[in-house]
Parts: structure tokens; sequence; C-alpha cells
């Protein structure tokens, strides 16, 4: 996470000065080969050196690829775009959390490397078939030092970043222990949480993340309300349900409480990235979103494992999880402030770009 946050600001550059499905092609084949190398390690070094490189193949595609959608569709349609986009990073995920579980178990964990490598390989040489032009140059003389540190003179990112922060902390503490809950405080085999675990999130990711989109889209387009009033509703709705998830002792309940919470918490995926892409200027729309990857990921994604099990620690593992509830609603009420303030201006603040010319 720490290699993956911080070459995700250079590439997100690179992304707003040259073609960016090149970028997206090459970070493709960067992160798949050293997937299938981390399958052949034999010692924590070389895992841990492949695993890297695995962080900076993966910083070269988000940036570049939300930048990429962002040209393709109007503004209207950016949500929902966006919101697709992120169903196929989603649902990879929800289904490597389940295969891992079942492969893992049965072939070994070298197999898991190997067998999710190969798609990429693949997937790197189609990606270059994509219609691009190539940036304009006075496009791209505007992403400079001045315009990109002028970003956060803009108070709608800064509290985007802030409420960023706390919702991947949230995210990252849960996919990373609620496997480790299920086996302690109900009875489940390793194999048997992936299983439910995987089958709940790709059964409610989706429909949250469309979801998300959608109503985004449909605020914006019909009440010009900001992105963020829909991150705001599901975050705070959803924490008395993940607390529920938290303290019931009915397996029923907890598992439809799951399942509403995972619903609520994946809305924010395509409205995220909307709004940052409504609120600073098209010249900096990959930028932007690395700069938002660098401090989510390294203030809140990054740590956010390591201070659930030191708690725990001291605890348990079910007190040390309410934290998450805790961050989760106030990531949410950052973004209701966000909203409090898109609302007062009327319109996004973004500096004026053009002084540097």
């Amino acid at each position: 996470m720490i290699v993956h946050a911080t070459a995700s600001v250079p590439l997100g550059i690179l992304s707003d000065k040259w073609i960016r499905k090149k970028i997206i092609s090459i970070g493709i084949s960067i992160w798949s080969v050293a997937t299938f190398c981390s399958g052949l390690a034999n010692n924590f070094f070389q895992l841990l050196i492949t695993r890297g490189v695995v962080g900076i193949g993966e910083a070269s595609y988000v940036p570049a690829a939300t930048s990429l959608i962002a040209d393709n569709f109007p503004e209207s349609k950016r949500g929902k775009a966006s919101s697709i986009f992120h169903l196929g990073m989603f649902t990879g995920g929800a289904l490597g959390m389940v295969l891992a579980g079942v492969i893992g178990t049965h072939l070994g964990w070298r197999a898991c490397f190997f067998i999710v490598a190969l798609p990429g390989i693949i997937l790197a040489y189609t990606i270059l078939k994509i219609k691009e032009d190539k940036p304009h140059e006075q496009l791209t003389s505007q992403v400079n030092a001045k315009n990109i540190f002028s970003l956060f003179k803009n108070k709608a990112y800064l509290l985007t970043l802030c409420g960023g922060i706390f919702l991947t902390f949230t995210s990252s503490a849960i996919i990373a222990w609620v496997s480790q809950f299920f086996i302690r405080y109900h009875n489940y085999s390793v194999q048997d949480a992936s299983l439910t675990i995987g089958m709940v999130v790709l059964i409610a990711g989706p429909l949250g993340i469309y979801s998300g989109g959608y109503f985004s889209d449909y605020l914006f387009n019909k009440f010009n309300a900001p992105r963020s009033v829909v991150i705001a509703f599901a975050f705070i709705l959803s924490s008395p349900v993940m607390y529920l998830t938290l303290v019931t002792s009915n397996e029923t309940i907890m598992l439809i409480s799951l399942f509403i919470a995972t619903y609520l918490m994946t809305w924010y995926y395509g409205p995220m990235v909307a709004l940052i892409q409504d609120i600073v200027s098209p010249f900096l729309k990959a930028t932007a979103f690395a700069m938002y990857l660098l401090f989510v990921h390294l203030i809140g994604s990054t740590p956010a494992p390591a201070i659930i099990g030191k708690v725990s620690d001291f605890t348990d593992l079910r007190t040390s999880m309410f934290i998450t509830v805790a961050t989760n609603f106030f990531g949410g009420i950052l973004f209701l402030f966000t909203t409090l303030y898109l609302r007062k201006i009327r319109a996004p603040i973004i500096p004026n770009f053009q002084e540097t010319n």
C-alpha cells in the first residue's frame, strides 16, 4: 500500500501529460508479471519486493483509467460511468477473497498468484486498442507544480481528502479482520468464512456500487446536488447497521446486517471519483485522484489493520472493530460538511489555472 500510494502521484501526473492507454497497459503488464513472480518467492524479502512491484503497476492504473473515462462521458453521467468501472475492480477483489480461500486450501498459496496473473497479460494488450487522442500541448502545460499545489487551496478537495481517509480506514480494517471475526465469534472455518463473506460481498457490493453511481447522477442532474450527499447519506446510515453486525449473536441477523452495510458502504465508489472530477480543473483529473489515493492510503488504509490488531491485543477483536463504526460515521459527517459547503458556494471553487500561461 505504501508503494502503491507514493507511486500514484508521479504516475498520475504522467497520466495528465501522456497517452493514458499506454500507461495503463504498461502498468497491467508490470503488476501481472510481479504477481506471477510472487508465487515463486522463497523467502519474505522476495515476497516483499514482488508485492511492492505490484503496487507500482497498480498505481499507474486507476488515475489514468478514471481520467480516460471522464473524457469519454459527459458530466451528467460521470457517477454511473465511474461506478460501472469500479464494478470490475470490486468484483475482482471479492472473487479474489473467495478464490483465495478455495484455491489456497486445495492447491496452496502459490497457485493463487499463478492463476490470477495470467488474465492481466491478455488485457495489457487489448487495452491498447482503445482510441485515445494525444494530449494537447496547451493542456499538458497546465500540469505544473504551481497548479498541482493549488489543489490544496481548494476547500472542497481538502474536505474530500479528509472524509476519504476515514472511509478507507474503515474499509481496509474490515477487509483485513472480518474473516477473523467470523472465525473467532461465530466458529467459521477459514474456507467457510471466505466463501460466506465473499458471497455476501459479491451480491451486495455490485448492487451498492451501481446504486451509488445512479443516485449521485440523478440527484446531480435533477436537483444540482453535490455528489458528496450520496456518500454522506450512505455512510451515516450504514454505521448503526455495521454496529449490529458486530454485536449480534444471531447468525441470520449478522449476515443480513452485513449485506445491508456492504450495500450502503459501496455506494461511494463512483460518486467519489466523479466528485473529485467535479471540483478540480479538467487538466488535473488524474493528478487530483492520484493525490487522493496517496493520502487516503498512507493515512487511512495502511495503518488501519495494524491499529485494529493492536487494540485487539489489549481488549478483544469485537471491541477494536467498534473503531470502524466510529470512523465510518465520522467520514459520513465530513462528507455532509462537504455537501453543505458546496451548496453554500453553489459551484465548485477551482483556482485560476490560467495564471501560469
